[in-house]
């Protein structure tokens, strides 16, 4: 009977009984006591109750390994049907969720101030968003099957935030203002609800018969482009992989308009990240081939790469720490720099030197999302059908979608609304033309035509799940695209 009832809630089917009475208000649990727990601890700490943290550190990792692990679960959950995975999945959910409440809030204590005032910051309180998103489906429509790929994100988000580092610093005069916590924490929240849309819209592709060569086209972009860019393009013109220097958590400026920082060449990385960029233009050539021409040889080929790229990503990332742990700093400084440097400062501070994932979070975070992404891709094509077979309907997928978005485009809106608001306060006019507020706007408009064409035209399907995927790429871009590629006046949010 139990697993019965576990096949229907994966196909969508509607179960009635399991929202009536005390059982329904039991599967509020996952999501209630996780956040009431976490909270609980932190205004334990804050009253005195039990002693402070001098840091959340081993908060953020319990949360990532509970997050990683539970989408683990939830994958082996989709494939084999058993309801113990499901129900340990959610439970491990739940236990990530509770412990990045905590250290969020831990991190808030530490500061003195509401913690949302930088990149780690907003990569926890991601986190938060994203799970507490998750088990809000999970616990109100039973369809746990989104934790497949909410989870996985909710854990990147927490990858980032663990790449970038804790360390505190002033916070900036124009973040001074009490519209910094309502501000940012409504687009915390939008962009967390914006996960999920991005889940169910892939899923809906998926189960409306998108190739898995097609989907493979998208998604060996994204390690082509970030090998591309990595190192400000100099994996694909020198094969060298360049990461800043630090100094007590700083970056060391070397010229006197502080725009060029001294930075170091990990051996050997930037190599095997360029045989991976090769990799992924040929997968992307080979899968573009066989839709082109229908030949079976090149999709088979195609799919052999992807397994081969994988293997070359992961021990290209593998590499990358191994050096960064046993590398001399001061040996790997950048030839060009180093005949700039004056030997009585490399003697003075050289001891000093700190090679640090923070010299190139971005970066790290998004070679792990590369790798991630091709994993993906892998296991998909690999266990598509049983993975398809345990996705609900299109119709409910659809429908989930619309219902999502519902939810994420008012807070979108009133996220531009309360940071027009905050502009006029801090800089005497409520819209400039920023490349924030502007990539802000385009990502209100992506879900606004979502809702427009769903209502007024009637659209539904492929191309509204098109804009849901569409418009959680958008968001990406809003929150570190702009941040570190495109100056304005929010470069407060760069490293």
């Amino acid at each position: 009977m139990s697993t019965r009832i576990a096949d229907s809630a994966l196909r969508g089917d509607s179960q009635p009984a399991l929202h009536r009475g005390p059982v329904g208000f039991r599967r509020i649990f996952p999501l209630a006591v996780p956040l009431g727990l976490g909270a609980l601890f932190v205004l334990a700490q804050w009253q005195g109750i039990i002693p402070q943290l001098s840091t959340e550190t081993g908060l953020v990792t319990l949360a990532l390994v509970s997050y990683l692990a539970a989408s683990v679960l939830s994958v082996m959950f989709v494939i084999q049907r058993e309801p113990l995975l499901e129900r340990v999945t959610i439970v491990m959910a739940a236990v990530g969720l509770g412990a990045n409440v905590a250290a969020w809030g831990t991190r808030g204590l530490i500061a003195q101030h509401y913690p949302l005032t930088n990149l780690y910051d907003t990569a926890l309180a991601l986190g938060v968003t994203t799970a507490a998103a998750t088990l809000v489906m999970a616990a109100t429509y039973r369809h746990r099957f989104v934790s497949t790929i909410t989870l996985p994100v909710a854990a990147m988000f927490l990858i980032l935030a663990s790449l970038y580092g804790n360390q505190l610093t002033e916070m900036p005069p124009v973040l001074v203002s009490y519209w910094r916590p309502i501000h940012v924490s409504i687009a915390m929240t939008a962009y967390g609800v914006c996960a999920l849309t991005f889940a169910l819209g892939l899923l809906y592709l998926l189960k409306d018969g998108m190739k898995t060569e097609t989907l493979g086209l998208f998604v060996m972009l994204v390690p082509l482009l970030t090998y591309v860019f990595l190192s400000g393009g100099r994996i694909l013109t020198d094969g060298a992989f360049e990461i800043s220097l630090l100094i007590h958590g700083s970056r060391i400026p070397v010229n006197e308009a502080n725009t060029e920082f001294l930075r170091a060449t990990i051996p050997y990385v930037g190599q095997v990240f360029r045989l991976a960029l090769v990799g992924s233009l040929a997968v992307i050539l080979c899968f573009a081939g066989y839709l082109i021409a229908q030949r079976e040889t090149l999709k088979a080929v195609g799919h052999w790469l992807v397994r081969g790229l994988l293997i070359i990503q992961a021990a290209g990332l593998g590499l990358l720490f191994y050096e960064m742990k046993v590398a001399s700093p001061v040996d790997l400084i950048v030839p060009g720099q180093r005949a700039l440097i004056p030997a009585a400062w490399l003697n003075q501070f050289g001891p000093q030197l700190e090679l640090h994932y923070r010299g190139n979070p971005v970066g790290i975070a998004c070679i792990v999302v590369a790798v991630a992404v091709t994993a993906f891709l892998a296991f998909f094509a690999w266990k598509r059908e049983r993975i398809l077979e345990a996705v609900p309907s299109l119709s409910t997928l659809d429908d989930l979608t619309y219902k999502a978005v519902s939810v994420a485009f008012p807070l979108l809106v009133l996220m531009t609304i309360t940071g027009a608001v905050w502009a006029n306060e801090s800089w005497g006019r409520y819209w400039g033309w920023d490349p924030k507020e502007m990539w802000a706007f385009i990502t209100c408009l992506i879900y606004a035509v979502f809702l427009h064409t769903r209502i007024v035209h009637g659209w539904k399907g492929r191309k509204t799940a098109l804009f849901a995927v569409v418009g959680f790429i958008s968001v990406i871009f809003t929150y570190l695209g702009v941040s570190f590629i495109l100056p304005g006046l929010h470069s407060y949010a760069t490293l």
